[in-house]
C-alpha cells in the first residue's frame, strides 16, 4: 500500500479499480445532502467547501477515510452551531472556525482544558487595596508589557503561560524591558512547588518557584509541549514576591490590573471557548468550575458593556488574535463571568 496526497489530506490508496471505486464512493457519501437538517442554513456542498478550506488553512491531515468522515461530521456539527449562534442577534459575541472546529466537544475539553489545579498558595501574600480612583480603561499591550500570543499545544501547561505572562508584564513595567520567559523551565523544574507539568499546575506555584530560582528566557530554554528533564540555564528575571487578589472581588481585580497583567483562572471547557471569535462574553453559561489559566492584560468599556481583556495560550489564530473579552462588573462579591475573579494573583519584581 502506498499513500497519495489530495488537498493536503493523506488517504490510503490501493492501486486497482476496486480500490479507486471504494475511495470515490466513500467521498460521495461524505457530501450527501440532508435537506431537513440544513434547512435555513447552508447547503451540503458549502459545508464541504468550508471543510476543505479549513483543512488547508490549519494544515489538517487525516490518515484514513474513516478519520476524515469523523472529522467532517464534527466540523459540520460545530459549524452549524457557529452559524446558528451568529444569527442570534441577542448574543454579545461571535463564534468562528478555528483549529478546534474538527474536534468533538469532549475532545476539546480533554485536550485543552482541565490543566489548572487549585492547591497550596505558597509564598503569596494577600492583596491590600489602596482605595484610589482608577482609570476607566487600560491595555498593557499598548504599553509594551505583553509578549506575543503563544501556543501551549496539547500539553496542559496553561498555568505556566499565565504565570510567565504576568512575570513578563511586571518585569517590563518595572525595568522597561519586555523579555519572553520560558514556560518549559516551569514545566520541567517546578514540580516540587505543586505543579504537574502537562497535567496541570498553579500560577502561585510558578511564582514561588521563580522567587527561589529566577526565570530564564524563552530563547534560552525553548518550549517543547512535553515534560522534560530540568535543564540548567542563566536566570535573567527575578521575582521577590507574589500577591493573591481578594477572591470574588472585581473591584480589587480592576485595581490590580491597573498596576499590571494579572494571572487568573477561568472555566473554559464550554463551546463558547471552543469557537469564540470576537465580542464580549457576558453569558454565565461558561460556568465557574476553574480549569484553565489565562492572563488579564487590561479592561475597558464598549457601548456601555464593561469587559476584561484576556490573553489565552492557544495561538494567535484562536479567538480575537489570541485574545478574548469577558464581561466585567464593579462588584465586590461576584465570581465573575467564567469565574474570572475567583483566584487572581500577580508577581512582584
Amino acid at each position: 500500500m502506498r499513500k497519495i496526497v489530495t488537498n493536503k489530506i493523506i488517504y490510503p490508496y490501493k492501486k486497482d479499480m476496486f480500490g479507486s471505486f471504494l475511495y470515490f464512493f466513500a467521498l460521495i457519501c461524505l457530501i450527501r445532502v440532508n435537506a431537513t437538517q440544513l434547512r435555513g442554513l447552508n447547503s451540503e456542498s458549502e459545508f464541504w467547501t468550508e471543510f476543505t478550506e479549513f483543512q488547508e488553512k490549519f494544515f489538517k491531515k487525516y490518515e484514513s477515510l474513516e478519520i476524515l468522515r469523523l472529522r467532517y461530521q464534527n466540523f459540520r456539527t460545530n459549524l452549524k452551531e457557529i452559524i446558528a449562534h451568529n444569527l442570534n442577534n441577542t448574543e454579545t459575541f461571535t463564534m468562528g472556525i478555528n483549529a478546534f472546529t474538527d474536534l468533538s466537544h469532549d475532545e476539546f475539553k480533554m485536550l485543552y482544558t482541565g490543566s489548572f489545579t487549585s492547591g497550596k498558595k505558597d509564598q503569596c501574600v494577600p492583596f491590600s487595596s489602596s482605595g484610589k480612583s482608577l482609570v476607566d480603561s487600560v491595555d498593557w499591550r499598548e504599553k509594551g508589557a505583553v509578549s506575543p500570543v503563544k501556543n501551549q499545544g496539547q500539553c496542559g501547561s496553561c498555568w505556566s503561560f499565565s504565570a510567565t505572562g504576568a512575570m513578563e508584564g511586571a518585569w517590563a513595567i518595572s525595568k522597561g524591558h519586555l523579555i519572553s520567559l520560558s514556560e518549559q523551565q516551569l514545566v520541567d523544574c517546578s514540580s516540587s512547588y505543586g505543579n504537574m507539568a502537562c497535567n496541570g499546575g498553579l500560577m502561585d506555584g510558578a511564582f514561588s518557584y521563580t522567587i527561589d530560582n529566577g526565570m530564564c528566557s524563552e530563547s534560552a530554554y525553548s518550549y517543547t509541549a512535553a515534560k522534560g528533564t530540568c535543564q540548567k540555564c542563566e536566570p535573567i528575571v527575578k521575582v521577590v514576591g507574589c500577591v493573591d487578589v481578594s477572591a470574588n472581588n472585581q473591584q480589587a481585580l480592576k485595581e490590580a490590573v491597573s498596576y499590571g497583567p494579572v494571572s487568573v483562572a477561568i472555566e473554559a471547557d464550554t463551546r463558547i471557548f471552543q469557537s469564540y471569535s470576537s465580542g464580549i462574553v457576558t453569558s454565565t453559561k461558561c460556568g465557574t468550575k476553574l480549569d484553565h489559566g489565562v492572563l488579564v492584560v487590561g479592561y475597558g468599556v464598549e457601548s456601555g458593556v464593561e469587559y476584561w481583556i484576556v490573553k489565552n495560550s492557544w495561538g494567535p489564530e484562536w479567538g480575537d488574535k489570541g485574545y478574548i473579552r469577558i464581561g466585567r462588573s464593579d462588584s465586590e462579591n461576584d465570581k465573575g463571568i467564567c469565574g474570572i475573579a475567583m483566584q487572581p494573583s500577580f508577581p512582584v519584581v
